[in-house]
């Protein structure tokens, strides 16, 4: 199975990539050895008033639309900036959504997680997950969304600066949990497809 985790924060080093790479680790840990972590470091997905062509696309739009095609599984992984997933994220559907990128969105399982130095992280994925339902139902496509969203709160407390563990045992349990949901699903929904 092959999975893609996007880290949906351009700022350099983010929280969001330490819990990225907390997700890769632990998918990694459970066995799944496909996997590709696309960091937003380098976000350039242009504004409505610009022009984007599929056949032209940046080094990160075309490394983004060819690992979201290839992956059976996707984990969108953002911060919540007041109560509200990154715009990069949100900018993404904007662009992305449409037929030309179908292959991004179909057959797939979605996942989400939101990230918070503080208290936070819920709104973002019931945002995500409500999104991504639309674009599925709209565009028709065989994908399916996870219930199981995680939130990652006072993620520096929790985790290093590789997305280790600082040994914050019910931390590392949610997080357990969550990946083992997201592959059980992953599974089933591949199989039955």
């Amino acid at each position: 199975m092959k999975h893609t985790i996007l880290s949906g924060s351009s700022r350099k080093n983010s929280t969001t990539l330490l819990v990225a790479k907390a997700i890769r680790r632990v998918l990694h840990e459970s066995g799944e050895t496909e996997i590709e972590l696309v960091d937003f470091e380098d976000y350039d997905i242009p504004f409505f008033n610009q022009d984007i062509d599929v056949n032209h696309l940046s080094a990160f739009q075309q490394r983004l639309m060819h690992s979201m095609s290839a992956a059976d599984s996707i984990i969108l992984v953002t911060p919540e900036y007041n109560w509200f997933p990154s715009a990069e994220i949100v900018h993404l559907v904007h662009r992305m959504a449409d037929t030309e990128y179908s292959s991004m969105w179909d057959n797939k399982v979605f996942s989400f997680v939101g990230v918070s130095t503080g208290r936070g992280g819920r709104m973002p994925t019931v945002q995500m997950g409500y999104v991504v339902d639309k674009i599925i139902n709209v565009m028709n496509f065989d994908s399916v969304t996870n219930p199981k969203s995680f939130e990652v709160q006072f993620a520096k407390k929790v985790l290093d600066a590789e997305g280790n563990s600082l040994g914050n045992h019910e931390f590392d349990q949610g997080l357990r949990s969550f990946v083992d949901y997201h592959n059980k699903l992953s599974k089933r929904w591949l199989k039955n497809s």
